[in-house]
């Protein structure tokens, strides 16, 4: 499941696909999510957990309150585009807009937050690299997938997930329709795995 980071790193020097630290960190994509965001929320402050949400633009416009929240409970913003649309062949008009709007829409809500963008299902190209160093934007993906979008049970996410998470290792997880059935289950049940195992967690550096 862990691809070769290290060939990615060298290729694109610019991306952060893990850190060179102690911790983990674990991010949260495509929220702010009415159902979804409020437990996520919950589990982690029960731990004393902080994290990283890479918000949508379309949704952060619709629940500002959410957006409020997640700043002031201490976590760490991220822009991941307006749309969600797959950026990869896109031309930089397209690209500065989805940016920009987002990073507008979060401004009125919170005020600054991270230089960090998440590219929509972690496509981008040289042409996007290029408009986040314009924008002083920092790309981040990530090098462990939880597939909890897609995976059904509490088990089949640990399999995944547990196994392969170093020190240093970003976490991928979402809170979107396809995971606010079942995050208030397999979350809290692999934070305490990874409590037990001693892990400690912090967001991005900033």
């Amino acid at each position: 499941m862990r691809w070769d980071i290290q060939f990615f790193k060298i290729i694109f020097p610019s991306v952060l696909f893990n850190i060179n630290d102690e911790s983990i960190h674990l991010t949260f994509d495509d929220g702010p999510h009415p159902l979804a965001t409020p437990v996520i929320l919950q589990k982690l402050k029960e731990r004393n957990i902080r994290g990283t949400f890479f918000l949508l633009g379309q949704n952060a416009q619709k629940y500002p309150d959410l957006v409020r929240q997640i700043s002031a409970e201490g976590h760490q913003i991220g822009n991941h585009s307006y749309s969600h649309t797959n950026i990869l062949f896109k031309d930089k008009s397209f690209l500065r807009d989805e940016i920009l709007r987002t990073k507008e829409i979060l401004e009125n809500a919170v005020g600054e937050h991270s230089p960090y963008f998440r590219p929509p299902y972690g496509y981008f190209s040289w042409t996007t690299l290029s408009v986040l160093r314009e924008l002083k934007k920092e790309c981040v993906l990530w090098d462990i997938d939880s597939k909890d979008y897609k995976l059904s049970s509490i088990q089949d996410i640990s399999n995944r997930v547990v196994p392969n998470t170093r020190k240093g290792s970003i976490l991928l997880f979402h809170d979107n329709n396809s995971t606010s059935s079942r995050v208030q289950d397999y979350l809290p049940a692999l934070l305490d795995v990874f409590l037990a195992k001693g892990f400690n967690f912090k967001t991005l550096p900033a």
